[in-house]
C-alpha cells in the first residue's frame, strides 16, 4: 500500500475509534486493529500517535471546510450575510449529523492543547482552523462584491470561537434552532465588518 493511501487509512481509522470510544480509546494498537494493519504500520506512516491524531485533526477541519465552502461556491441571493449564514449553517447541518465527529474534533483539540499549557502564546493547533475559515470569508466577499474592514485572519479567530461555542453548547443541549440562532448572529456580526465595493 502506497504511504499516502495508508495515512489516510489510518486516519479515517483513528477518526473511527475516537468517534467511537473517545480519545482514552484511541491508543496506537485501536487505531492499527481498526485500519486493519500491523502496529508497524503505524510507525511507518507517522512518526508517532500523536503526529497521527495531529493529521486527524486536519482531516475534520477539511471535512468542515468541504460542508461551509459548498454553499458559497454555489452562489447564495441575498448579499454577504446570507452567504455567510447559508456557509455556517451548512456547518450546524454536519454537527447534527456527524455529532461524534464534531466531540472527537474537540477532544482531538484538547489533547494538543494540553501540550502548550507551558508555552508562548501562538496559534497552536488552531492555525489550520484560522487559515480555512479566513480562506471562506474572502471567498464569500469576493462571490458577493465585498471587501473587509478587519484582517480576515482576525475575523476568522472571532469566527472560530464561536464556532467553538455554537459546537459544545448543542453537543450539551441539543437545541438546534437555537444553533442556527447564533450562527445567524454570528453571520451578521461577521457582515458588519465589511464594505460594498464600489
Amino acid at each position: 500500500m502506497p504511504v499516502e493511501d495508508r495515512r489516510e487509512a489510518l486516519v479515517a481509522a483513528a477518526l473511527a475509534v475516537v468517534e467511537r470510544d473517545g480519545l482514552g480509546g484511541a491508543s496506537a494498537r485501536a487505531v492499527v486493529a481498526e485500519a486493519g494493519m500491523p502496529l508497524g504500520a503505524l510507525h511507518y506512516a507517522f512518526p508517532s500517535l500523536d503526529h497521527l491524531l495531529a493529521a486527524t485533526l486536519d482531516a475534520v477541519t477539511d471535512q468542515e471546510r468541504l460542508a461551509a465552502e459548498a454553499p458559497i461556491s454555489a452562489g447564495v441571493d441575498g448579499g454577504l450575510e446570507a452567504t455567510l449564514a447559508a456557509g455556517l449553517d451548512a456547518y450546524v447541518s454536519l454537527l447534527v449529523a456527524r455529532p461524534a465527529r464534531e466531540l472527537a474534533y474537540l477532544e482531538l483539540m484538547l489533547h494538543a492543547s494540553r501540550d502548550r499549557l507551558d508555552l508562548p502564546p501562538a496559534p497552536g493547533r488552531y492555525e489550520r482552523s484560522y487559515a480555512v475559515v479566513a480562506a471562506l470569508l474572502e471567498e464569500a466577499a469576493a462571490a458577493t462584491g465585498h471587501r473587509w474592514a478587519a484582517p480576515p485572519l482576525t475575523l476568522a479567530r472571532h469566527a472560530v470561537a464561536m464556532l467553538d461555542g455554537i459546537t459544545t453548547t448543542w453537543l450539551a443541549d441539543h437545541d438546534e434552532p437555537a444553533a442556527r440562532a447564533t450562527v445567524r448572529f454570528l453571520a451578521a456580526s461577521l457582515a458588519a465588518q465589511s464594505t460594498k465595493e464600489d
